[in-house]
């Protein structure tokens, strides 16, 4: 969807109670809420403290652990090609356990990706899941998300080959959602073309719960739909007032319209996956994971 310059618009939320919460569920009052978060392990996404990571790797990692945070999840490569100042794999999941925090997601590449090499990493590293961002069909043209039918239905093979040479290498590839994969190409849903047509031992889902929200999809239907294919989730707000661009939307859960507190007990009786916390494009990451910890976990 686009504005009259071609730029990406978001969709309309739905935006209602009900939809959020999947339909008939109660509200908790906040005890109830706290006494539920509790049981959760968190992780963090490294997107989160991406410019923190790049002044002090290992002090960033040691300051998110004192946090409260399990598991850190990390991008395998640098977002810049050849940047040789950005840790090793290796190092990466040393600094990760000496700061006594577990590897959590790692992610894969897309443009261009050695996805042979990347699954060789990150089954030394001794990570479990590998997680595809988005599908290079959906960044290959000068509109994020845009793309045909005909390059899906060519593109859903070669996943489904992609997810079996993770099996291969004992892992499990996931699948990351964005707004754009849950809005209909001629009729279907990416997402769902996904999950149908690929065989769940070769194809899990990271839900992004923001982006599911986004594009006006319940998150809570969501998940159910996907069920035990759900392996991670990904947690963040959104508000539309915040900044300009889509990214600027993504804050810290509780700070947005999502109902985050009515949110994440249901989210409990659903999946057992982890959740990340994972704002995409915060002014200080250190203090929007500490917000989120001191929210999700109701202190």
């Amino acid at each position: 969807m686009t504005d009259p310059a071609g730029r990406l618009r978001a969709p309309q939320c739905l935006g209602r109670r009900s939809l959020l919460l999947g339909g008939g569920a109660a509200l908790l009052l906040p005890g109830q809420v706290a006494a539920r978060r509790g049981a959760w392990t968190l992780g963090l996404a490294d997107t989160t403290v991406r410019k923190e990571l790049a002044r002090d790797y290992a002090g960033t990692l040691r300051a998110v652990a004192a946090m409260g945070y399990g598991r850190f999840g990390f991008r395998l490569a640098s977002y810049v090609a050849n940047d040789l100042s950005e840790p090793t794999p290796q190092d990466k999941a040393r600094m990760v356990r000496d700061a006594g925090m577990a590897v959590g997601v790692v992610r894969l590449g897309v443009r261009g990706a050695d996805y042979d090499r990347q699954f060789d990493q990150a089954a030394a590293i001794g990570a479990n899941i590998v997680a595809l961002t988005t599908a290079p069909i959906f960044i290959a043209s000068r509109t994020l998300g845009q793309t045909t039918r005909a390059a899906l239905d060519a593109y859903i093979p070669q996943l489904a080959a992609l997810g079996g040479k993770a099996k291969a290498a004992g892992l499990t590839l996931a699948y990351h959602n964005h707004w754009y994969d849950l809005m209909p190409i001629d009729g279907d849903r990416p997402l769902d073309l996904m999950a149908s047509r690929i065989a769940p031992d070769l194809l899990s889902f990271e839900v992004d719960l923001a982006w599911a929200w986004y594009a006006g999809v319940a998150p809570l239907d969501l998940l159910a739909a996907l069920g035990p294919r759900v392996v991670s989730m990904h947690l963040k707000d959104i508000d539309r007032n915040h900044g300009t661009a889509i990214t600027d939307h993504a804050v810290t859960p509780g700070r947005g319209e999502m109902g985050y507190a009515a949110l994440m007990p249901r989210i409990a009786r659903l999946t057992r996956a982890t959740g990340y916390v994972e704002v995409d494009n915060p002014e200080d990451g250190l203090a929007a994971a500490r917000a989120a910890m001191a929210y999700l976990r109701g202190r």
